[in-house]
């Protein structure tokens, strides 16, 4: 049996350099991996270059649905609000300022100054005040951090999220995708002429092109930001064809070869990169050389099909979103009232105990549910 060769270098793939290669990339939310496609010094390559660009133009949907990865966690990352701030979204869904605030004014008494500090986090916070003692001696740090109550608040602006799919780092992360899934079929790399030119090839012609004339996905689950990879070859029409979909808004059509000559053939892989379920989707992939064409030419995105991919989905990211945020609060205000209750471990609730955890836990509350209906009211 003759030894697979790389997809992408040609180097005979031995146990010594074999890979496991994700169909779709991990940083989005992929899972399955195949062996016997491309070598590990490939695999790492690819990875830094292709993959890493994709899941970059990816993050913001990534943190927005809130994805679960196999291995680390989405990357925070920073956006402008509408009202011209910078905060740091974090995967968690809390969000931060983009780095500490400090600002002195004169008393209006003329003596001594107001010193205000916005800080990320505690230790932040007391870093800070110890320069400001370098500065004013007087500033007793103990009597300040004792008596500081950390506060949270809800940006009321909107974030701003720009979106910039393509460019052929991620365009080749694609491309790929679709390759391993051939070659996962049982289909060797070469027959895939396109695909593999390419991909090993800085000045070839990209094979790919956005397709939003119709849905593909005759199946498709209502709300779902899923990922798919699908590939067809038809031995009549001479087509091995590909089709890749982000988050249910970045849909690709793909020519992996226009002279196949192997037998017909159809293979998909589709996830829902919220929880890591697998689904079973129908791919619609009749086309013609000239409608591919097409694709990559651009003209097969009406006016408004972009935003209505996004549609479909953004319900579901908003109610991920909230059930993050409001299990992160519950959590923490859960945790703030039984440190501060009295209570020591292990020890019995008191009725001064009990008394206090109510109070504690709305302090916590309190931002979440006014934020909540101020939303409320908004929407109304």
């Amino acid at each position: 049996m003759t030894s697979p060769k790389c997809a992408l270098c040609d180097e005979t793939i031995t146990s010594q350099n074999d890979t496991k290669e994700h169909l779709i990339p991990n940083a989005i939310g992929g899972r399955k991996k195949i062996k016997g496609f491309i070598c590990e010094s490939c695999n790492n390559s690819s990875g830094k270059d292709w993959d890493s660009e994709l899941a970059k133009q990816l993050n913001p949907l990534s943190l927005f649905f809130g994805i679960s990865r196999e291995r680390g966690e989405v990357p925070s990352q920073l956006f402008e609000t509408t009202g011209g701030d910078n905060l740091k979204l974090n995967v968690d869904g809390s969000m931060d300022i983009e780095k500490p605030i400090y600002n002195e004014t004169p008393m209006e008494s003329g003596v001594g100054v107001r010193i205000q500090i916005r800080a990320r986090s505690m230790p932040e916070a007391k870093r800070m005040l110890q320069g400001a003692q370098r500065k004013y001696p007087q500033i007793d740090l103990n009597n300040v951090l004792e008596n500081a109550i950390p506060q949270s608040s809800y940006c009321p602006d909107m974030l701003h999220f720009n979106f910039s799919f393509g460019g052929h780092e991620a365009g080749r992360s694609i491309v790929k995708s679709a390759l391993a899934l051939a070659v996962s079929s049982g289909i060797p790399a070469e027959a895939c002429t396109e695909a593999t030119n390419y991909l090993k090839n800085d000045e070839a012609e990209a094979c790919f092109g956005y397709f939003y004339e119709k849905d593909l996905i005759t199946n498709r689950p209502k709300g779902i930001p899923l990922h798919c990879v699908s590939i067809k070859g038809c031995s009549k029409t001479k087509q091995m064809i590909g089709y890749v979909e982000y988050f249910g808004v970045q849909r690709v059509i793909l020519c992996l070869s226009s002279t196949y000559e192997g037998p017909d053939i159809s293979d998909t892989y589709a996830i829902n990169p919220i929880t890591g379920e697998e689904l079973t989707l129908l791919i619609d992939l009749n086309l013609s050389n000239h409608e591919i064409r097409e694709a990559y030419d651009y003209k097969k995105i009406p006016q408004g099909s972009i935003e209505a991919a996004f549609d479909e989905v953004l319900p579901t990211g908003m109610k991920a979103s909230y059930e993050k945020e409001k299990n992160r609060v519950i959590n923490e205000a859960i945790k703030h009232a039984f440190g501060n209750c009295g209570a020591k471990e292990g020890e019995k609730l008191m009725l001064e105990h009990l008394n206090k955890l109510t109070g504690l836990i709305m302090e916590k509350l309190e931002p979440f549910i006014l934020h909540q209906f101020k939303q409320s009211r908004k929407q109304k």
